[in-house]
């Protein structure tokens, strides 16, 4: 008798179920699970629930790989499993299955086994088990069972050796199936170590990994490299929480870029790379940017102050380290970002707008990237004591609009904690996303480095004065800043407001956001912004000049002819490519800011002849085409990236001699 496994690893995004694939591939080294059980292609794709039942049948084994976005569907989908065929072993697994499991099957009681950790070893020994006449699943650890409503968790976790020995599931042809149904862009998901050295407190990947890092094998991973670029594989995401930190790094990174050039793919690859930015990590970037495979580097910090890193036990650098890297990427013209995490503890509001505004003044303009803090089942910032520690207050929230037939996936957001209470908290939101649209997304990027380099006017002065004017004005460049504000102070209060969906639940925004692309879902907030100055961009030039002498920040009179540059650089809905843009200026505008040059009040003609934006160059741009301008402009929602959006790129841009200028 062949058994029936089904596998759930529901997910929005088209990524190979990577989970499947490795766990199978173990198991099936044992004969015993080769010859007794039959692997159903995995279920990965968002639908009704019903549709999917439709598709169980008979099962054996029903096993989940259970994230934040599909815990609450695979135990919907568990649930009705299990009151068809009451003999169906339900096995979860994952990130989200709760390293307490003391009341989970109380709550859950169609489940019976929980895995925690990696789940290798101990789904091997289940599917074993399943299959003896007399089973007996108490000797395997790392689990917790099921009974009658009450957890009996078994021994320590087991941990695979520092040689991973998991065949590849590529090779073995295990995503064929999931390669053959995709139909539009796939994502591999590619692993080369496991494990993370780090413990910082936000966050469960070094606790559930054990800390330790282990290796997959080189030459599997030069194959599955291989075994990607033949089937045209566009997105490579790697895995690995710190690809960089071994030097096998460097030549993996090296195979990558000689498959492009071999067989075209992967074209773009995503890294989460090593917290401590080394010399493995710059190689590995200079070389995928050289042939446009990067989509950037990350330039890890979470939070600029020092107490704030010390007490969610997060590896302190110093922001003159990062001042240092940033310098050396950007002699190479290599792209980055940096992340920061808005609610974590002793965060306050002062120091937060203030971290922000610090990484502007060592020179990080172009990504800065603010998500608000999440609490995880098992990081450790989620135990009882550490809420009470730092004063930590939390709502859930619904990830997404629910689709008709689904079920809410729910995530646990912070709101407010003993340093920053809910207002601050919603200050910094704000501002955070006024800045990444201003500021990262380049309306006013140059001339606030102008007023900093030449006047002395901090980043803080200017954006929180410009944030309060626009707040108070009766201007319609600002309404939607207003609007933002508005969009923030209700979701702090309604349960019910989705936090990636925020702007789908508002119909007189959505209804401005589908004039430029009517299909997107996953609008993050500063790009609504970021189209309505686009939309009203003369009258916030104008109302920015009026801005700056109000508030007394400069009388400067070269100011008119910076905010004539700083208003053509953008990019625009009516920029015909074909025809490209001149322009001309008093000053030396593009040489100051992108050449290097000393500011001269001398006459510069510029020709702007951008084709395309974006990574790798893939997006064109076509005159008063919204779409293609908003793809253009802002990029699309995943995979992300600001690099080479918002403004007319430096290297298409060219000074016109004096014989090339038309009247």
């Amino acid at each position: 008798m062949v058994r029936k496994i089904y596998f759930l690893c529901l997910n929005p995004i088209q990524f190979v179920p990577f989970a499947y694939g490795t766990l199978r591939s173990y198991a099936e080294k044992n004969p015993c699970v080769r010859e007794n059980y039959q692997w159903i292609p995995p279920i990965w794709r968002f639908e009704p629930i019903q549709d999917i039942l439709e598709r169980i049948a008979e099962p054996s084994v029903l096993c989940a790989s259970c994230y934040v976005w599909n815990h609450n569907h695979h135990l919907a989908l568990a649930r009705e499993v299990k009151r068809t065929y009451p003999g169906c072993r339900v096995v979860f697994g994952g990130p989200h299955v709760p390293a307490e499991s003391a009341s989970y099957f109380h709550e859950h009681p169609f489940v019976d086994v929980l895995v925690h950790n990696e789940g290798e070893l101990a789904l091997e020994a289940l599917l074993v088990e399943f299959i003896q006449e007399n089973p007996d699943i108490k000797k395997i650890s790392g689990i917790s069972i099921n009974q009658d409503g009450f957890a009996l968790q078994t021994g320590k976790d087991p941990v695979l050796p520092k040689e991973l020995p998991i065949p590849s599931p590529y090779l073995q042809g295990m995503f064929e199936p999931f390669f053959a149904e995709s139909s539009q862009a796939r994502i591999a998901l590619w692993e080369t170590n496991r494990g993370c050295p780090y413990s910082c407190s936000f966050c469960d990947w070094g606790v559930r990994t054990m800390n330790r890092l282990r290796l997959h094998s080189f030459d599997k991973a030069a194959r599955e490299i291989e075994y990607l670029a033949r089937k045209q594989i566009q997105d490579i995401y790697i895995t690995d929480c710190n690809f960089g930190i071994f030097e096998r790094d460097v030549e993996l990174a090296r195979l990558l870029v000689r498959a492009k050039k071999t067989y075209g793919y992967p074209q773009r690859v995503r890294i989460q790379f090593a917290k401590t930015s080394n010399d493995n990590v710059f190689e590995i970037s200079r070389m995928l940017h050289e042939n446009a495979m990067l989509w950037g580097t990350t330039l890890s910090m979470q939070s600029v102050d020092l107490d704030v890193l010390q007490a969610v036990n997060r590896k302190q650098i110093g922001i003159r380290h990062y001042q240092e890297l940033k310098k050396r990427y950007d002699q190479q013209g290599i792209p980055t970002y940096t992340e920061l995490i808005l609610g974590l503890p002793t965060e306050t509001r002062h120091t937060f707008v203030n971290g922000i505004c610090s990484l502007f003044e060592i020179g990080i303009h172009d990504d800065v990237r603010v998500f608000e803090l999440t609490l995880l089942p098992n990081a450790p910032l989620s135990r009882p004591e550490n809420r009470e520690k730092f004063g930590i207050k939390t709502g859930m929230r619904p990830m997404r609009l629910v689709s008709p037939g689904q079920v809410r996936e729910e995530v646990e957001l912070v709101f407010e904690t003993a340093a920053m209470p809910a207002a601050d908290m919603a200050y910094c939101l704000l501002f955070a996303e006024t800045v990444q649209a201003l500021h990262n997304g380049g309306f006013t990027r140059f001339l606030s480095r102008y007023l900093h380099q030449e006047h002395g006017v901090s980043f803080r002065t200017f954006y929180e004065g410009l944030l309060n004017t626009a707040l108070e004005s009766g201007k319609t460049c600002f309404k939607g800043l207003q609007r933002v504000r508005r969009l923030i102070f209700d979701f702090y209060r309604d349960p019910d407001m989705p936090q990636i969906h925020r702007l789908l639940t508002q119909p007189d925004m959505m209804a401005f956001l589908c004039g430029y692309n009517p299909k997107r879902k996953a609008w993050q907030i500063w790009t609504y912004l970021w189209l309505w100055i686009a939309e009203h961009a003369d009258d916030f030039y104008e109302s920015l000049a009026e801005f700056l002498v109000d508030a007394n920040i400069s009388r400067d009179p070269a100011i008119r002819d910076l905010l004539a540059y700083q208003k053509e650089l953008m990019i625009s809905l009516d920029f015909d490519p074909d025809q490209g843009k001149r322009v001309g200026y008093a000053h030396n505008w593009f040489g100051y800011f992108f050449l290097g040059e000393k500011l001269d009040k001398r006459e510069e003609h510029l020709l702007y002849a951008d084709r395309f934006m974006g990574v790798s160059n893939r997006f064109a741009l076509k005159g008063n085409d919204h779409l293609a301008f908003t793809r253009a402009a802002i990029g699309i929602s995943y995979p992300y990236s600001k690099h080479r959006h918002f403004f007319h790129q430096p290297e298409s841009t060219r000074r016109l001699l004096p014989g090339d200028i038309k009247e």
